[in-house]
């Protein structure tokens, strides 16, 4: 199976793969304060954040704000990955060192949490932002997060599988290979609106055959 999917593809030098596990695995000491931080306001009263459905209002009243406030976390995440990039300043001190992977090639699963932590901690501050401002549930919250996380592992493997309007990763692909395009996180709908989507017209990660 492995030879069938890298047959037309360049295989990850162990070299970068090392080098994007010892950032990865540096990064999550300063990362994990994040969420620490959130169940410490959730605990305190700081946030909207419900243990129950019924406090909500309900299973309609629920199901409203958990798509809102994934909602206003989708474009937080947006304009906080953008930021990142149109600010040069933030660019070049914080978030380039996650796009120095930025060949198809060079991509890994380890690639998602191999970057500054600060970068880690903007990107994911929405999440912990929006339960200010709208009410949500605290174990669909936490589920979420924790989704994010597998998420973000397999857009970074660059193997193409998407379904629209899922940002995938053959969308990040993309956005590794040239920067200013792709910003969403899981769905392609900020990007489409505010002019910044990117379709790819072939698969990405693929060796180009020269005539």
């Amino acid at each position: 199976q492995s030879k069938e999917i890298f047959k037309d593809r360049l295989r990850p030098e162990t070299s970068v793969i090392l080098d994007q596990i010892a950032l990865a695995q540096s990064s999550l000491f300063l990362y994990v304060m994040l969420p620490v931080f959130s169940d410490w306001l959730v605990e305190e009263g700081y946030t909207m954040c419900k243990y129950t459905i019924d406090e909500l209002g309900g299973v309609l009243p629920y199901l409203i704000f958990t798509v809102v406030y994934f909602a206003c976390v989708e474009i937080g995440i947006y304009w906080m990955h953008r930021t990142l990039h149109t600010n040069k300043w933030m660019y070049k001190h914080i978030h380039m060192l996650h796009h120095k992977y930025n060949q198809a090639h060079t991509l890994t699963p380890w690639a998602s949490i191999a970057f500054n932590p600060i970068d880690g901690i903007l990107q994911a501050c929405p999440y912990v932002i929006c339960m200010l401002f709208v009410p949500c549930h605290y174990l669909t919250h936490i589920c979420m997060v924790f989704f994010t996380a597998i998420w973000s592992t397999y857009i970074h493997d660059t193997m193409d599988w998407n379904i629209d309007p899922v940002m995938g990763s053959k969308y990040h692909t993309v956005h590794h290979t040239h920067y200013m395009y792709n910003f969403g996180q899981v769905f392609t709908f900020c990007d489409a609106y505010w002019g910044t989507l990117r379709v790819p017209t072939e698969k990405t990660g693929i060796i180009k055959k020269r005539n």
